[in-house]
């Protein structure tokens, strides 16, 4: 099946996954593409759609590029994946935060089209790979939100290639039809 993996990764994780999916998938035919170098969809049946989070949701490029190719996407079969450090998210303030809202923009670019899967998978943040400006971010989430006692950002990651495997496995049980 000729499949084509679309990530929208700013520091490396969502390719990394991007490239554990290539892996994982039981045909040669896949291509993996950064979202700023994907080619139409039009030549593929299989997409998969994935990209980092950034101020809760997924990187907005990834969202443009479905909204670009709408017409094109509903003819094929999706999945779809967010990369991020917290995957279960919180409710706090009288409200939901992160988790599967993390793809709520993503959806909703989709329309009528129905994803044959979708899932949260853990990422990585790299201080010294931040952008300033998502340096700052990061701060003022650790120590305005989190109250964290911080000089800078930590170096976390939370990858795990048995998790985007697993991901990639009930993918292709869904592509059967089955739960």
């Amino acid at each position: 099946m000729k499949t084509l993996i679309i990530c929208a990764s700013r520091y490396g994780s969502t390719m990394e996954i991007g490239r554990w999916i290539t892996e994982r998938l039981p045909w040669n035919d896949v291509a993996l593409f950064h979202v700023k170098e994907a080619p139409e969809p039009d030549g593929y049946n299989f997409i998969f759609l994935g990209g980092g989070v950034y101020n809760e949701q997924v990187d907005k490029v990834l969202v443009q590029y479905a909204e670009t190719h709408l017409t094109a996407l509903e003819k094929k079969k999706i999945a779809l994946f967010a990369v991020c450090m917290d995957t279960r998210g919180v409710y706090m303030k009288g409200r939901f935060w992160g988790g599967w809202l993390y793809l709520s923009p993503l959806l909703e670019a989709l329309e009528n089209i129905t994803p044959i899967y979708a899932d949260i998978l853990h990422g990585e943040i790299n201080p010294k790979n931040l952008s300033e400006k998502d340096r700052a971010l990061l701060m003022h989430f650790y120590t305005k939100i989190l109250k964290r006692d911080v000089d800078d950002v930590p170096y976390r990651t939370l990858m795990n290639k048995a998790e985007v495997w697993e991901f990639v496995e009930k993918t292709m049980v869904r592509m059967k039809g089955r739960y």
